[in-house]
């Protein structure tokens, strides 16, 4: 079984980043030689360095500024077949105990096997249900693989260095949405998505500082994200408004083909048809 390492992107929150993630981190016994902290300058990682508890952590890296540009960052500083989670900084609590599979297990349990699963499904991207409210995981499914939203928050990569197709576009300007284009893009590229539904985690999806602002300063890049990723992605999902103003690309559940299978399957009609021509 791979090692895999845990990556967490951080920007102006080093005391948020320590109290939470990496103290949450500690609690379920995930070793601190997995745990990598990634900054956007020399300012921040001297910031962080005087605040972060050594202990809880093993580099402080200096990467890009921009989340989406950190997360590539990332992705481009270890090699191909890497097994990557990535974790905002806020995480307070990671919840197992809906799951009737991994109730009794190690959140490096369900880490390895998160990736195994992936592996066996032939996925290179897995995640955990967006929402913590119990009332809601427990009446899902434990596993799903059709087109599910990966929230960006907590989730694993199996790395595939400059993937051409894997790019964000969209999203890479403002950060807005960022996680919905990466769900569609392994989805698209690869058939399918695994997401464990029972599992949830506790988190501030808009906080005050720090990260990618404040919720009332996002509210028009959403609308701009959520508006291009329906002009571009349209069959597969739509725009939906909330009642706090906030502009959603909500996903339609579907099952996919991956693009390896859609060439096969072009690739098969072209023979047939030229089996077809050769014997009239």
């Amino acid at each position: 079984m791979k090692d895999y390492i845990i990556c967490i992107p951080s920007y102006q929150r080093a005391t948020l980043c320590n109290e939470k993630t990496l103290t949450t981190l500690q609690k379920n016994r995930i070793p601190s030689s997995r745990i990598y902290v990634y900054v956007a300058n020399q300012e921040e990682y001297n910031i962080y360095k005087e605040t972060l508890d050594p202990k809880l952590f093993k580099i402080l890296n200096i990467g890009k500024k921009g989340l989406v540009q950190q997360r590539e960052f990332i992705m481009r500083s270890w090699p191909n077949g890497k097994h990557l989670v990535f974790m905002d900084d806020d995480l307070a609590k990671i919840d197992l105990s809906l799951s009737p599979r991994f109730k009794h297990s190690s959140l490096d349990f369900f880490i390895k096997q998160a990736f195994v699963i992936c592996e066996k499904e032939g996925a290179f991207l897995w995640g955990v249900y967006p929402v913590y409210n119990p009332f809601f995981r427990k009446a899902r499914e434990e596993i799903s693989t059709c087109l599910n939203y990966i929230v960006g928050a907590f989730y694993g990569v199996i790395n595939r260095v400059k993937h051409p197709k894997l790019d964000l576009e969209i999203t890479k300007v403002n950060g807005q949405k960022e996680d919905v284009e990466r769900t569609l893009k392994y989805f698209i590229l690869d058939g399918k998505v695994i997401r464990f539904n029972k599992i949830g985690f506790e988190t501030k999806y808009y906080g005050k500082e720090g990260g990618l602002g404040r919720f009332e300063d996002r509210l028009k890049p959403m609308k701009e994200a959520s508006e291009k990723l329906v002009k571009k992605y349209g069959e597969y999902g739509s725009i939906k408004v909330r009642g706090n103003g906030m502009t959603e690309f909500v996903l339609r559940k579907m099952e996919g083909v991956s693009d390896e299978k859609k060439t096969r399957s072009k690739t098969r009609s072209k023979t047939r048809s030229k089996t077809r021509k050769n014997r009239t």
